[in-house]
């Protein structure tokens, strides 16, 4: 089967990226061999680094076959792109570590069941140099609140964080291929759809745990992004939810492809703060 990889991988319109790991789970009983074309590809965005990593992760555990045509030579330095095009030479999962690239204006770092507090003053020292004080300050705290639920909630063994400058905008985000925030938040309430439980989760104190407070994580982040009329979008298994609060629009429905796992991807406006 070939796939066609769209112009820009990012946190945009996945539909096709997700078709690849839909294809993945589909032929994870027998050898099958996918065919991704990068003929069309001309930008990786900070947060398509970050999928291609979950990507490859998906394909080693799946032990499938990806093969990679058509790869333009600007993209065949960054370790990611390197791993895919040498991903028969994986027999098990590699420490996630192993994607891990900085430059001017990206970074991206995988982690293991751990949080990383340090991540943060590398962005300061790597690509976000330029960064206003308060959103360098609302930065660390959307990392930690993100990182925490990864860790905490979806029990994520390997997860990934991404930073860096997008245009006229600092992207951030985490992504994990855990539990999904359904599959737990569904453990202790009812909701129609799994759309309904991401909109649950972006409600302050909503929490699975028995015994101590929580449930701020998300909600938090909410507010943070409202205040620097940022941009949200969260995706977990069978949903996703986009907040645009500069204009206070929101698109939310089904994901065509599920995904076994929480993405959440962040933007914050520039133009008029650098």
């Amino acid at each position: 089967m070939e796939i066609v990889l769209p112009q820009e991988i990012g946190d945009g319109r996945i539909d096709t990226l997700l078709k690849v790991f839909s294809e993945l789970k589909k032929f994870s009983s027998e050898k099958h061999k996918i065919q991704l074309n990068w003929s069309k590809v001309k930008r990786i965005s900070p947060a398509g680094w970050a999928i291609l990593a979950c990507l490859f992760d998906a394909a080693v555990e799946k032990k499938q076959v990806l093969d990679n045509i058509f790869v333009h030579k600007e993209f065949k330095n960054f370790p990611v792109i390197q791993n895919l095009l040498q991903i028969s030479n994986f027999k098990k999962l590699p420490s996630p570590d192993v994607h891990d690239f900085s430059s001017s204006n990206t970074l991206l770092k995988g982690k293991m069941t751990s949080i990383d507090s340090l991540f943060m003053e590398q962005v300061r020292s790597e690509c976000g140099k330029d960064l206003p004080e308060d959103l360098d300050f609302d930065c660390e705290l959307i990392f930690n609140e993100l990182m925490q639920n990864s860790v905490d909630h979806a029990n994520a063994e390997r997860y990934y964080l991404y930073a860096g400058l997008w245009l006229d905008e600092f992207h951030i985000g985490v992504l994990d291929m855990g539990i999904t925030i359904p599959a737990k938040l569904e453990q202790k309430y009812t909701c129609p759809n799994d759309v309904a439980y991401l909109e649950l989760a972006l409600k302050s104190g909503i929490s699975t745990r028995r015994q101590r407070p929580g449930g701020y994580g998300l909600s938090h982040t909410f507010d943070l992004l409202k205040e620097n009329k940022g941009r949200l979008t969260l995706m977990s298994r069978n949903a996703q939810i986009r907040r645009y609060f500069k204009t206070r629009k929101t698109q939310r429905g089904p994901l065509k492809y599920r995904l076994n796992g929480t993405w959440c991807f962040v933007r914050f406006p520039l133009d008029k703060r650098l």
